[in-house]
């Protein structure tokens, strides 16, 4: 991982324990003054303290969760990846069969779609086939580095909410203990292993289903991106294959990551 990345981890972590503290101290004056105090800011800390142990790694999740958002969010977006005057400025540069000046253009910029562009220019003296397997590679290479960071989401998402479920087991597990000791004399003795059970459940929920959401949706903006780029860049090799005389009908092999289900067949070979 990036030094920016554990940047963005503290800095989540920060703002989650800035919330809390301020929640707490609101709950604390609310109670000093008599004044009204919010439901919800009221109970956080007691929420966590009720939640058991479990809600320890939940919150590690959720901390982990908001720095890979942030850092998504900085990073996917059009000028990190394909900045709108680059793309124009080696289209023109492209159309004039000025190829030096494309390499040096893609040489200032460092995002995906320069460097697709550049490896594919800096084999152009081997012909367009092999600037399209360059631009192949390149693409597949910058197509990780679009969804870094997303399999984290991914398994937040997944994690999260198994862990509200284990919260969930042991508070009923204290439950029972305590109804098969003191029966059901005492329901407040009940209700605290119900309560750690349901407030373990709820945490896990609230941080998995939002991490999966974001997995979904910066997945889906990587795959948007990577379409323009592969479209954008066989665009261009067809302008270079013209200038060049040589066959401009490319085969067009995608440059995302190709998914094949176990059990689609192998193409039989011919002859």
């Amino acid at each position: 991982m990036s030094r920016r990345f554990f940047i963005l981890l503290a800095i989540a972590a920060a703002i989650i324990a800035v919330g809390w503290a301020a929640s707490v101290g609101e709950a604390v004056g609310g109670a000093a003054t008599g004044g009204p105090t919010p439901v919800f800011s009221a109970g956080v800390w007691s929420l966590l303290k009720k939640g058991g142990y479990t809600m320890i790694p939940i919150g590690l999740c959720s901390v982990i969760s908001v720095a890979v958002v942030f850092e998504r969010i900085i990073s996917l977006r059009r000028d990190k990846v394909m900045p709108n005057e680059l793309v124009s400025s080696i289209e023109r540069h492209l159309t004039r069969a000025d190829y030096e000046e494309s390499v040096l253009l893609c040489e200032r910029y460092e995002v995906p779609f320069a460097r697709i562009i550049r490896a594919a220019l800096s084999r152009r003296h081997l012909g367009v086939g092999e600037m399209e397997r360059a631009m192949v590679g390149t693409g597949q290479h910058e197509a990780t580095v679009l969804s870094r960071n997303l399999r984290t989401l991914g398994v937040i998402a997944n994690l999260a909410p198994m862990l509200g479920l284990f919260g969930t087991v042991i508070g009923m597990i204290r439950a029972f203990d305590v109804i098969s000791q003191f029966g059901t004399g005492n329901p407040s003795l009940v209700a605290e292993g119900i309560s750690e059970a349901l407030l373990t459940t709820a945490a896990g929920l609230m941080v998995g289903i939002p991490s999966l959401a974001a997995y979904h949706f910066f997945k889906a903006r990587g795959d948007r991106f990577l379409f323009e780029i592969e479209t954008i860049a066989f665009e261009l090799l067809h302008i270079i294959s013209v200038q060049t005389g040589q066959d401009g009908s490319a085969r067009r092999p995608t440059i995302r990551p190709a998914y094949r289900s176990p059990a689609t067949p192998e193409p039989e070979e011919e002859g």
